[in-house]
């Protein structure tokens, strides 16, 4: 019987796949009988992740997806070993938290390069080989920053509006191509992104006390979203950003 859920030979993109969302989603396709292409910059974080799959179903690239002639360069490398794309995930993305007036110019743009800039060139560049297919799912990782407000927050939570209004836009454009483009959008991780910041004065309760919940999100929190928006029970979701927090965005 067809699985509503069924990922096995789908083609996905991993971008950011060194980290910890890209990594824990990276081993559920694996395990969900998946041909993964893993892209990250890190190369060392990169070879002791492609080390836990077996070489046949795995692919891996370094590269830096703020730059849009790598994006392109490292979608063309998964066509030529896969022969299609059927589906990418953004995981890419900094997380950088500093008191507006004592932000430097520097820091406010490569928060917007790293986490909305990459999203746009690693979505065209990936749509442009689906839309030939007329078939394809693009999941973006946003925060529930894209809709709540926090003290220092202005470049990481801009850009993260930024993204998912981004999504809407391309899923909009794309939908004739039965291209899907979405958001997931989690609350505050205690992850090697976020623990510096998270061990600063009272951050950590206050992040959790803004969680009704009262815990932090973990990365396999996402899986069960990311398998409903890549498999065939997601095929009529587009546009949308849903929020894995815990209660964090209705607090």
């Amino acid at each position: 019987m067809h699985s509503l859920f069924d990922l096995q030979e789908k083609v996905v993109v991993v971008a950011g796949a060194a980290g910890a969302f890209g990594s824990e989603i990276a081993a559920e396709l694996f395990r969900r009988g998946c041909l993964v292409s893993l892209f990250d910059k890190d190369e060392d974080g990169l070879k002791q992740l492609v080390h836990r799959f077996s070489p046949a179903k795995i692919h891996h690239l370094v590269f830096d997806a703020t730059e849009d002639s790598s994006c392109s360069d490292a979608m063309s490398d998964v066509m030529g070993r896969w022969g299609r794309i059927d589906a990418m995930v953004n995981c890419v993305g900094v997380f950088k938290i500093i008191p507006s007036v004592e932000m430097p110019a520097d820091e406010f743009a490569s928060t917007l390069n790293a986490n909305l800039n990459a999203a746009f060139f690693l979505s065209r560049n990936a749509a442009k080989h689906m839309i030939t297919r007329h078939s394809g799912r693009i999941i973006n990782i946003a925060s529930v920053s894209d809709s709540i407000a926090n003290p220092g927050y202005a470049a990481y939570a801009s850009s993260k509006a930024g993204l998912s209004q981004l999504t809407r836009v391309l899923s909009v454009e794309w939908a004739a191509y039965s291209i899907t483009v979405n958001a997931i959008s989690p609350a505050i991780s205690d992850t090697q992104l976020t623990h510096s910041f998270l061990e600063e004065g009272n951050n950590r309760q206050y992040a959790l006390s803004r969680i009704p919940m009262k815990r932090f999100f973990e990365p396999k929190d996402i899986l069960g979203v990311v398998i409903l928006l890549l498999s065939e029970g997601g095929s009529f979701i587009t546009g949308q950003s849903i929020y894995i927090d815990g209660g964090r965005t209705i607090s």
